[in-house]
């Protein structure tokens, strides 16, 4: 539970500060009220003025102290309430809102962005799982392209106020347009990052305008055809002799390790031997996925079980997803997985159609999709996929199993 006091800054002085201390969730919030008394005048134990006509304020200054205490508790709740982090830097903003010392007009779109994502990244660091780095990612990439927008058009004053549909019209186009040119998706992702701050900003009370919320300001996405592998290829990898690429196997058995279980690579690289149980007489892997915090359970299938032995019943060490993709692409050319894939999708604005070989479409997220993929393809209901590979809906799931790479005639 959360305790409030009052305490003079230091009782040697002859009027001290008075400090409002609001400890919760093992942190120490400290913060000055402004307001300065003779300790002579101070009641320790009720942490108010003392009630004498020596000091004839004392009814309004303890009434801004009530009122305070009041404002700090309601700050703490709300955040309670919604289920978000409280860190010091937004406690301090929101009590300096709240008793006047700022006003909402000095909280800008930059600096309210900038302190969420600080926010959110201590979050990711004190609770574990809140907010994966990933996450922070995304929102990092998010603002870059805010910042870049606002200076490229000259508009470093951009602020909420600015946030209209002529501005989403604006924005997407940046987007679109060299250097950037990015498909729907990802300027999509961009769009949808931007959605949440200015949520949040909402919510908060930082922003009054809703022009966001408009079925116009929409989040761009498309389906777009990616590379699976089929199982008789996932075989064909599994029985791949690599003893004169011996760098590539421990890539060849992280990849197949996010085939057989529909994880994520922070999720299927990171499996230990007390994850695994059997229930039935069946294997199963239950883990506690990184970027939901949902927990799954997967049988274990037999070529993973065979992959953990040769790694002491876990998986082989994990290298970087960037260093992982890029071998991927190696080891899918030896395996001889190089047919013409062709790709329509929407990059700068417009759709076009690439033709790419197989093996230079394989990533860690192939593992995802040949898993979902696989498992539709041989009957298993999409609900019981969703149960595994975690997607919180059966759209979303649907979607990644039915999609497929189209070939190009032979």
């Amino acid at each position: 539970m959360p305790t409030v006091c009052f305490n003079l800054r230091n009782k040697t002085e002859s009027n001290p500060l008075v400090y409002l201390i609001f400890r919760y969730d093992e942190k120490k919030f400290v913060y000055s009220t402004g307001q300065k008394i003779a300790p002579k005048f101070w009641n320790d134990e009720k942490q108010r003025a003392k009630e004498t006509k020596l000091f004839p304020e004392y009814p309004e200054f303890n009434a801004y102290l009530n009122k305070l205490e009041g404002q700090a508790q309601s700050i703490y709740r709300r955040h309670l309430n919604d289920g978000k982090p409280l860190d010091l830097d937004t406690f301090k903003t929101e009590m300096e809102i709240a008793s006047g010392k700022k006003s909402l007009s000095q909280i800008t779109l930059f600096s309210f962005i900038e302190n969420f994502i600080a926010e959110r990244a201590t979050a990711a660091q004190t609770s574990g799982k809140s907010y994966s780095p990933g996450i922070i990612k995304i929102y990092k990439n998010a603002y870059k392209h805010l910042k870049a927008f606002a200076e490229k058009g000259k508009r470093k004053g951009l602020d909420f106020a600015d946030i209209d549909l002529e501005f989403y019209q604006d924005f997407t186009q940046f987007l679109f347009s060299p250097p950037n040119s990015f498909t729907a998706n990802n300027a999509g992702k961009i769009i949808k990052t931007l959605k949440t701050f200015l949520h949040e900003a909402t919510e908060r009370g930082f922003n009054d305008n809703h022009a966001f919320r408009s079925k116009k300001f929409r989040v761009m996405t498309e389906e777009v055809p990616n590379a699976y592998l089929t199982v008789d290829e996932l075989n064909k990898l599994f029985l791949l002799d690599l003893s004169e690429h011996k760098r590539l196997e421990k890539v060849r058995d992280l990849f197949l390790v996010g085939c057989f279980t529909g994880l994520r690579f922070s999720d299927f690289t990171t499996i230990r031997p007390e994850y695994i149980r059997t229930v039935d007489g069946v294997e199963i892997i239950d883990i506690q996925t990184q970027k939901t915090g949902q927990k799954v359970s997967i049988p274990l299938h037999p070529l993973v079980r065979a992959i953990f032995k040769r790694y002491n019943g876990v998986p082989p060490k994990a290298m970087s997803n960037q260093k992982l993709n890029k071998y991927l692409k190696e080891l899918c050319q030896l395996a001889e997985l190089v047919e013409p894939t062709v790709l329509t999708k929407t990059k700068g604005g417009k759709r076009v159609q690439e033709v790419w070989r197989k093996s230079d479409l394989i990533t860690t997220h192939t593992a995802r999709r040949s898993f979902a993929t696989n498992a539709f393809k041989m009957g298993v209901p999409s609900l019981s996929i969703m149960l595994i590979t975690g997607h919180r809906t059966e759209k979303v799931s649907c979607a990644i199993s039915k999609s497929s790479a189209k070939k190009t005639p032979s």
